[in-house]
């Protein structure tokens, strides 16, 4: 193990570097995207939009501005202009220009005007306002000569509102319609004018590296939640199945592929090998599926779904078929490794072929070695020249598999997760990529990537502490 510590010193400059280009790869695919992570947030009725817009801001994704406008901004127009006005109301206007195109516009009043009408229009371009026809319930239809037409936000009066969607024009109009011929509007009316226009890209860059390394991943618009809570409640999750399925798979099929190189050509090697192959080829959701008709649709053994019962007491659930409940001490244990096993088992048997193929082929290569034949000829025993000598070289190939298999472990299968209602990592990341949850599935791809750059580290020492002609340099 000479030279460990400078090794380690320039694989971890490596590590960074590759961080670096990965966080960077993602970033990249995120602004190839429509949109922004912080755009459906704004059909979440929960939200206000100054809330969106301050989340975008803290992200690094815009910048913020507001503006007041008071009474005397807006202009007092002839009913005349407005295409479909009521001759017994008046009308006031403003217009709004953004030098650059803003991502959201909100307004918050700083009153509550009653039986006021508040409408709102933009357009790329300036317009007219007897271009735009004044649109007074939802139902009503927009002539065809009218290209534009007043967006009624009566509803919202005195909260913040958003205009014409994601994403407002360069011209936005204002404009309030106060009962009464020659009607006022009060003095000391305020309207705040929130907005918030994109970042350089330059600066979106930085700061989406800095949050990345900062495990600052944003909200989730699925689960309306910070993505680091969801990764913390589903992590877990992947790691116990997935994790402990790659140790059961890996302690039972190395032992096995090693005693079946040895014993080559035997009925044992045969009838594993044939298994292998068979479990091999099969697709996991097939075999999830037969096991859940068997195990727990006829025979009732296993739960169906569900990684926990967690607390539940009801038909089906670990309380009432195994008599184990809240508050006995071993509840959690029982209840989580009851709901375990069927996916557990399915998981071993779709792994395990493929380390018991890949130890086989490795120790009949090792097995060839002149020093395997050195250590026969000084007359060692059997057993410690297959498993000091033979086995413990031929380890290397699995070192790296299984090192990167409990890097993926996090990531686990997604099909699988579906199988079972198991909701983990695997799960969460397909339902972010459909629904483009940018936030939650770019947290969980840098975790990941992480997770196997860390693997590559780990497994490159284990190789110079299982094969002594390997050297750290």
């Amino acid at each position: 193990m000479a030279g460990l510590g400078p090794y380690l010193v320039k694989r971890l400059i490596q590590a960074a570097i590759t961080v670096f280009v990965v966080t960077s790869l993602i970033w990249a695919l995120f602004e190839a995207m429509p949109g922004d992570p912080t755009d459906p947030f704004y059909a979440n009725p929960n939200l206000k939009a100054s809330d969106v817009a301050n989340m975008a801001v803290s992200f690094g994704l815009a910048d913020k501005y507001i503006d007041t406008l008071t009474a005397q901004n807006f202009k007092l127009v002839p009913n005349s202009e407005i295409p479909n006005s009521d001759p017994n109301n008046t009308y006031y206007y403003t217009m709004l220009v953004y030098n650059r195109h803003p991502r959201a516009v909100s307004f918050t009043l700083n009153m509550d005007l009653k039986n006021t009408g508040i409408y709102v229009v933009s357009s790329p371009t300036e317009i007219h306002l007897n271009q735009v026809y004044l649109k007074t319930s939802s139902t009503e239809r927009v002539p065809a000569e009218y290209k534009y037409y007043w967006h009624s936000y009566q509803s919202n009066l005195g909260r913040s509102i958003q205009t014409v969607g994601v994403l407002p024009k360069k011209y936005v109009y204002v404009l309030f319609e106060v009962p009464g011929k020659n009607a006022q509007l009060p003095q000391n009316l305020k309207v705040f004018n929130l907005y918030v226009v994109d970042k350089p890209l330059y600066e979106r860059y930085v700061f989406f590296l800095k949050d990345m390394f900062t495990f600052n991943f944003g909200k989730s618009i699925i689960y309306n939640e910070n993505v680091s809570t969801i990764l913390a409640q589903r992590v877990p999750r992947t790691l116990l199945w997935f994790g402990l399925g790659t140790l059961i798979t890996y302690g039972i099929g190395v032992p096995l592929g090693t005693y079946i190189a040895w014993r080559r050509g035997g009925a044992a090697e045969g009838a594993v090998v044939g298994a292998s192959l068979f479990f091999y080829n099969m697709p996991s959701f097939w075999l999830g599926l037969i096991f859940l008709w068997i195990f727990s649709y006829t025979l009732g053994w296993t739960p169906i779904g569900k990684f926990a019962s967690q607390g539940d007491t009801g038909p089906g659930s670990t309380c009432a078929v195994l008599g184990i409940c809240p508050g006995n001490p071993f509840y959690v244990v029982v209840d989580y490794g009851w709901h375990l096993i069927l996916p557990l088992t399915v998981i071993v048997l779709l792994g395990i072929a493929g380390v018991i193929l890949l130890q086989r082929t490795s120790m009949l290569e090792t097995m060839g070695e002149d020093y395997i034949l050195t250590a026969k000829a000084k007359g060692l025993p059997e057993k410690v020249v297959r498993n000091k000598h033979a086995r413990r070289n031929a380890e290397l190939p699995i070192v790296t598999s299984f090192v990167l298999s409990l890097a993926y472990a996090i990531g686990g299968a997604v099909i699988l997760e579906q199988i079972f209602s198991y909701y983990g990592v695997g799960y969460t990341y397909l339902q972010a990529l459909m629904r483009q949850d940018f936030f939650l599935a770019g947290a969980t791809l840098f975790i990941i990537s992480l997770l196997v750059i860390l693997g590559n580290i780990l497994a490159d020492i284990l190789y110079g502490i299982l094969d002594p002609r390997v050297r750290l340099q």
